[in-house]
């Protein structure tokens, strides 16, 4: 969602000069992605409905809103019925380094990981949210307002992925398409549990993912499915997870008489 309120931006003001289009493009994907963001997080403050159920749900609303949008209205007429808007004027295009498809989005999310970190390690704000997430017993028993937390966290995060909508469309599409996101999203729950929740280990094992999703394009290339690299973060995952029970539990053989062997 967010990147169709940057989309829309870029569209409606085409002939706005980048040092306005781009903070207003900023700005609304950031909003945009943190309304989307709020509608399960009142449920799962108020109620306690699981949050991995109705985002997974509005998924579906959001991929077939935009849908509609580039099959739609907001259809290219010179695109020969692809379901793709016209081009985004220079001005809302990220500054590329060279003729590379890296772009200014990078600077945007190494920005966001420091002040990320900091938040959650030296304010106290981010130790409410710690406390919180362990235990929302342990939170209420030491006067944390749990409610206004959730919200708040669940937003700022539907704000941020919604950035990462602004930088795609904004960075390397040019343009809404149908095919935006090939399960990024998914990818980016992977990295988080990898690395623990620490924004430092974050852009080390995104960087990892990312290499492996691009090495992808060429395995294909050389014949190899491209199911190829989802069945490798699989298999990352799986050693992950059993290296981290062997870490919790040991292995003891017992013989039949009892004895420890």
């Amino acid at each position: 969602m967010g990147a169709f309120a940057a989309s829309w931006v870029a569209l409606s003001y085409p002939d706005a000069p980048a040092y306005i289009l781009q903070p207003a493009m900023f700005m609304a994907g950031f909003i945009g992605g943190a309304l989307w963001g709020l509608l399960p997080a009142i449920p799962r403050a108020l109620k306690g409905v699981n949050e991995t159920l109705t985002t997974l749900m509005l998924n579906y609303v959001a991929i077939f809103w935009v849908g509609y949008l580039v099959y739609g209205p907001w259809r290219d007429p010179q695109s020969y019925n692809f379901p793709i808007t016209p081009d985004f004027s220079q001005s809302a295009i990220l500054p590329h380094l060279g003729n590379t498809r890296i772009h200014a989005g990078i600077l945007i999310a190494l920005g966001l990981v420091v002040i990320v970190y900091f938040v959650m390690q030296h304010t106290v704000w981010g130790y409410e949210i710690r406390v919180a997430g362990e235990s929302r017993r342990a939170a209420d028993y030491a006067g944390i307002n749990v409610v206004r937390n959730i919200l708040l966290v669940m937003m700022i995060s539907g704000g941020l992925c919604g950035l990462a909508g602004y930088c795609e469309v904004a960075g390397i599409f040019r343009k809404l398409q149908h095919t935006i996101s090939p399960g990024y999203g998914y990818t980016a729950i992977i990295i988080a549990w990898l690395a623990k929740l620490n924004p430092w280990a974050i852009v080390v094992v995104a960087f990892l993912f990312g290499g492996l999703i691009s090495g992808g394009y060429t395995m294909q290339a050389a014949g190899l499915p491209s199911t190829t690299v989802t069945m490798l973060q699989g298999v990352i995952l799986f050693f992950v997870l059993g290296g981290e029970i062997l870490t919790r539990y040991r292995i003891r053989f017992i013989r039949k008489d009892g004895a420890k062997a």
